[in-house]
Protein backbone atom coordinates (compact mmCIF):
# COMPACT_ATOMS: atom_id res chain seq x y z
CA UNK A 1 0.00 0.00 0.00
CA UNK A 2 1.16 3.20 -0.76
CA UNK A 3 2.39 5.46 2.07
CA UNK A 4 0.35 8.23 3.14
CA UNK A 5 3.17 10.81 2.76
CA UNK A 6 3.73 10.37 -0.65
CA UNK A 7 0.21 11.25 -1.24
CA UNK A 8 0.29 14.01 1.01
CA UNK A 9 3.50 14.99 -0.91
CA UNK A 10 1.32 14.96 -4.47
CA UNK A 11 -1.47 16.90 -3.10
CA UNK A 12 1.03 19.53 -1.45
CA UNK A 13 2.85 19.90 -5.08
CA UNK A 14 -0.61 20.42 -6.97
CA UNK A 15 -1.98 22.88 -4.95
CA UNK A 16 1.02 25.29 -5.48
CA UNK A 17 0.69 24.24 -9.70
CA UNK A 18 -1.13 27.42 -11.52
CA UNK A 19 -3.38 24.39 -13.44
CA UNK A 20 -5.01 23.59 -9.73
CA UNK A 21 -4.87 26.31 -7.65
CA UNK A 22 -7.81 27.32 -7.49
CA UNK A 23 -9.23 23.77 -8.00
CA UNK A 24 -11.70 21.92 -5.09
CA UNK A 25 -9.93 20.26 -2.57
CA UNK A 26 -11.65 16.61 -3.00
CA UNK A 27 -10.34 16.38 -6.71
CA UNK A 28 -6.88 17.85 -5.80
CA UNK A 29 -7.22 14.67 -3.38
CA UNK A 30 -8.17 12.80 -6.08
CA UNK A 31 -5.84 13.55 -8.88
CA UNK A 32 -2.71 13.11 -5.87
CA UNK A 33 -4.15 9.33 -5.41
CA UNK A 34 -4.20 8.15 -8.61
CA UNK A 35 -0.89 10.22 -10.03
CA UNK A 36 2.47 8.80 -9.87
CA UNK A 37 5.80 9.87 -9.72
CA UNK A 38 8.49 9.50 -12.12
CA UNK A 39 11.79 10.19 -12.52
CA UNK A 40 13.80 10.51 -15.89
CA UNK A 41 17.95 11.32 -16.41
CA UNK A 42 19.51 14.08 -19.04
CA UNK A 43 18.25 13.50 -22.19
CA UNK A 44 16.06 10.66 -21.55
CA UNK A 45 12.72 10.73 -23.79
CA UNK A 46 9.44 11.15 -21.67
CA UNK A 47 7.61 10.15 -25.08
CA UNK A 48 7.61 10.09 -28.40
CA UNK A 49 5.44 11.78 -31.22
CA UNK A 50 2.88 10.00 -32.33
CA UNK A 51 2.58 8.17 -28.75
CA UNK A 52 -0.77 7.28 -27.12
CA UNK A 53 -1.43 10.39 -24.95
CA UNK A 54 -2.46 8.47 -21.91
CA UNK A 55 -1.10 11.33 -19.45
CA UNK A 56 -0.16 14.96 -18.96
CA UNK A 57 2.87 16.03 -16.87
CA UNK A 58 3.51 18.33 -13.98
CA UNK A 59 7.12 19.11 -13.40
CA UNK A 60 8.82 18.85 -10.11
CA UNK A 61 12.02 19.34 -10.41
CA UNK A 62 14.04 20.03 -13.83
CA UNK A 63 13.34 20.88 -17.17
CA UNK A 64 12.07 19.39 -20.33
CA UNK A 65 12.06 20.30 -23.83
CA UNK A 66 8.99 19.65 -26.64
CA UNK A 67 10.49 19.30 -30.12
CA UNK A 68 9.93 18.01 -33.31
CA UNK A 69 12.11 17.04 -36.11
CA UNK A 70 12.29 19.03 -39.53
CA UNK A 71 13.13 17.08 -42.74
CA UNK A 72 16.54 18.53 -42.92
CA UNK A 73 16.99 16.42 -39.12
CA UNK A 74 17.50 19.74 -37.40
CA UNK A 75 15.78 19.98 -34.22
CA UNK A 76 12.79 22.57 -33.69
CA UNK A 77 12.43 23.75 -30.90
CA UNK A 78 8.76 24.22 -29.33
CA UNK A 79 8.94 25.14 -25.93
CA UNK A 80 10.87 24.27 -22.77
CA UNK A 81 9.38 23.88 -20.01
CA UNK A 82 10.54 24.56 -16.22
CA UNK A 83 9.78 23.23 -12.44
CA UNK A 84 5.87 23.93 -11.82
CA UNK A 85 4.89 24.15 -15.59
CA UNK A 86 2.47 21.66 -17.04
CA UNK A 87 3.23 19.87 -20.34
CA UNK A 88 1.15 17.97 -22.78
CA UNK A 89 -2.28 18.83 -21.84
CA UNK A 90 -3.86 19.84 -25.30
CA UNK A 91 -3.22 15.86 -26.27
CA UNK A 92 -5.59 15.08 -23.20
CA UNK A 93 -8.22 16.96 -25.23
CA UNK A 94 -7.21 16.14 -28.72
CA UNK A 95 -9.53 14.11 -30.66
CA UNK A 96 -6.27 11.48 -32.43
CA UNK A 97 -5.13 11.01 -28.27
CA UNK A 98 -1.64 10.96 -29.52
CA UNK A 99 1.10 13.62 -28.99
CA UNK A 100 1.84 15.86 -31.59
CA UNK A 101 5.62 16.69 -30.43
CA UNK A 102 8.71 15.03 -28.81
CA UNK A 103 9.44 15.23 -25.38
CA UNK A 104 12.99 15.02 -23.67
CA UNK A 105 14.56 15.98 -19.74
CA UNK A 106 16.95 18.31 -20.37
CA UNK A 107 18.57 17.25 -16.99
CA UNK A 108 17.78 15.05 -14.39
CA UNK A 109 14.19 15.90 -14.19
CA UNK A 110 11.47 14.34 -11.69
CA UNK A 111 7.79 14.62 -13.07
CA UNK A 112 3.81 14.29 -11.83
CA UNK A 113 2.30 12.07 -14.17
CA UNK A 114 -1.72 12.56 -14.36
CA UNK A 115 -3.47 10.33 -16.07
CA UNK A 116 -6.08 11.28 -18.97
CA UNK A 117 -8.75 9.30 -17.96
CA UNK A 118 -9.01 10.93 -14.35
CA UNK A 119 -8.48 14.40 -15.65
CA UNK A 120 -11.37 14.32 -19.04
CA UNK A 121 -13.39 12.50 -16.34
CA UNK A 122 -13.70 14.94 -13.87
CA UNK A 123 -13.91 17.91 -16.91
CA UNK A 124 -17.43 16.01 -18.05
CA UNK A 125 -18.19 15.75 -14.14
CA UNK A 126 -17.86 19.47 -12.85
CA UNK A 127 -18.26 22.68 -14.94
CA UNK A 128 -16.85 24.88 -12.35
CA UNK A 129 -13.86 22.37 -12.95
CA UNK A 130 -13.95 22.83 -16.39
CA UNK A 131 -13.97 26.25 -16.66
CA UNK A 132 -11.11 26.72 -14.42
CA UNK A 133 -9.06 24.75 -16.61
CA UNK A 134 -10.15 26.36 -19.55
CA UNK A 135 -8.88 29.91 -18.11
CA UNK A 136 -5.53 28.30 -17.57
CA UNK A 137 -5.28 27.17 -20.88
CA UNK A 138 -6.26 30.63 -21.80
CA UNK A 139 -3.47 31.95 -19.89
CA UNK A 140 -1.47 29.31 -21.47
CA UNK A 141 -2.20 30.70 -24.62
CA UNK A 142 -1.49 34.01 -24.54
CA UNK A 143 1.76 33.37 -23.23
CA UNK A 144 2.13 31.38 -26.52
CA UNK A 145 1.14 34.23 -28.41
CA UNK A 146 4.09 35.94 -26.29
CA UNK A 147 6.68 33.81 -27.38
CA UNK A 148 5.73 34.10 -31.02
CA UNK A 149 5.88 37.80 -30.90
CA UNK A 150 9.56 37.38 -29.21
CA UNK A 151 10.92 35.25 -31.62
CA UNK A 152 9.51 36.70 -34.55
CA UNK A 153 9.16 40.61 -33.87
CA UNK A 154 12.20 41.40 -31.39
CA UNK A 155 15.49 41.25 -31.93
CA UNK A 156 18.36 38.73 -30.35
CA UNK A 157 19.10 40.64 -27.51
CA UNK A 158 15.55 41.92 -26.58
CA UNK A 159 14.60 37.94 -27.16
CA UNK A 160 17.39 37.29 -24.60
CA UNK A 161 16.62 40.02 -21.94
CA UNK A 162 12.88 38.71 -22.05
CA UNK A 163 14.10 35.06 -20.60
CA UNK A 164 16.42 36.62 -18.03
CA UNK A 165 13.84 38.40 -16.91
CA UNK A 166 11.04 35.21 -16.76
CA UNK A 167 14.11 33.89 -14.27
CA UNK A 168 14.14 37.28 -12.49
CA UNK A 169 11.92 36.94 -9.02
CA UNK A 170 9.14 39.23 -9.10
CA UNK A 171 10.00 40.53 -5.75
CA UNK A 172 13.62 41.59 -6.89
CA UNK A 173 14.12 44.63 -9.26
CA UNK A 174 18.33 45.43 -8.89
CA UNK A 175 21.46 43.28 -8.76
CA UNK A 176 19.78 39.97 -9.28
CA UNK A 177 22.15 36.98 -10.00
CA UNK A 178 20.68 34.71 -12.79
CA UNK A 179 22.13 31.47 -13.63
CA UNK A 180 20.89 29.98 -17.15
CA UNK A 181 18.93 26.94 -16.12
CA UNK A 182 20.41 24.76 -19.59
CA UNK A 183 22.68 24.81 -21.94
CA UNK A 184 23.57 27.85 -23.95
CA UNK A 185 22.53 25.91 -27.13
CA UNK A 186 19.33 25.09 -26.42
CA UNK A 187 18.33 28.52 -24.71
CA UNK A 188 19.40 30.00 -28.72
CA UNK A 189 17.51 27.57 -30.21
CA UNK A 190 14.39 28.44 -28.36
CA UNK A 191 14.71 31.89 -28.83
CA UNK A 192 15.22 31.18 -32.61
CA UNK A 193 19.05 32.27 -32.22
CA UNK A 194 21.38 31.21 -34.23
CA UNK A 195 23.90 28.96 -31.26
CA UNK A 196 27.24 30.26 -32.35
CA UNK A 197 25.43 34.22 -32.23
CA UNK A 198 24.22 33.93 -28.76
CA UNK A 199 27.51 35.04 -26.72
CA UNK A 200 27.42 38.39 -28.93
CA UNK A 201 24.04 39.18 -28.58
CA UNK A 202 23.78 38.57 -24.80
CA UNK A 203 27.41 40.80 -24.79
CA UNK A 204 25.01 43.59 -26.26
CA UNK A 205 23.14 43.78 -23.24
CA UNK A 206 25.37 45.18 -20.74
CA UNK A 207 24.33 49.52 -21.64
CA UNK A 208 21.27 47.91 -20.12
CA UNK A 209 22.24 46.35 -16.75
CA UNK A 210 23.48 42.99 -17.90
CA UNK A 211 27.20 41.44 -17.15
CA UNK A 212 27.94 37.70 -17.26
CA UNK A 213 29.96 36.01 -14.82
CA UNK A 214 30.22 32.50 -16.41
CA UNK A 215 27.23 30.67 -16.36
CA UNK A 216 25.60 33.37 -13.87
CA UNK A 217 24.35 36.60 -15.02
CA UNK A 218 23.48 39.33 -13.07
CA UNK A 219 20.66 42.12 -14.02
CA UNK A 220 21.72 45.18 -12.66
CA UNK A 221 17.76 46.72 -13.11
CA UNK A 222 14.75 44.95 -13.94
CA UNK A 223 13.05 48.23 -14.56
CA UNK A 224 15.67 49.06 -17.10
CA UNK A 225 16.11 45.92 -18.95
CA UNK A 226 12.01 45.55 -19.33
CA UNK A 227 12.22 48.77 -21.33
CA UNK A 228 14.90 47.69 -23.55
CA UNK A 229 13.01 44.54 -24.12
CA UNK A 230 9.66 46.53 -24.91
CA UNK A 231 7.85 44.83 -21.59
CA UNK A 232 5.84 46.48 -19.24
CA UNK A 233 3.80 44.93 -15.94
CA UNK A 234 0.44 43.78 -18.45
CA UNK A 235 2.57 42.13 -20.32
CA UNK A 236 5.40 40.24 -18.91
CA UNK A 237 7.65 37.98 -20.66
CA UNK A 238 6.59 34.01 -20.85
Amino acid sequence: MEAAEDIEKRQRILARTPLFQHVEKRHIQDIATKSLFKSFKNKQEIFALNDKAHSFFLIIEGWVKLYRMTREGEEAIINVFAPGETFAEAAVFSSRQVYPVNAQAVEKTEVLEIPRTLFVNKIKEDSDFALHILGSISARQHSLIQQIEQVTVKSAPQRIGAFLLRLCPPEQTSNIAVELPYDKSLIARRLNIQPETFSRALAKLKPYGVVQQGRQIIVMNTEKLSDFCDIDDRDKPC
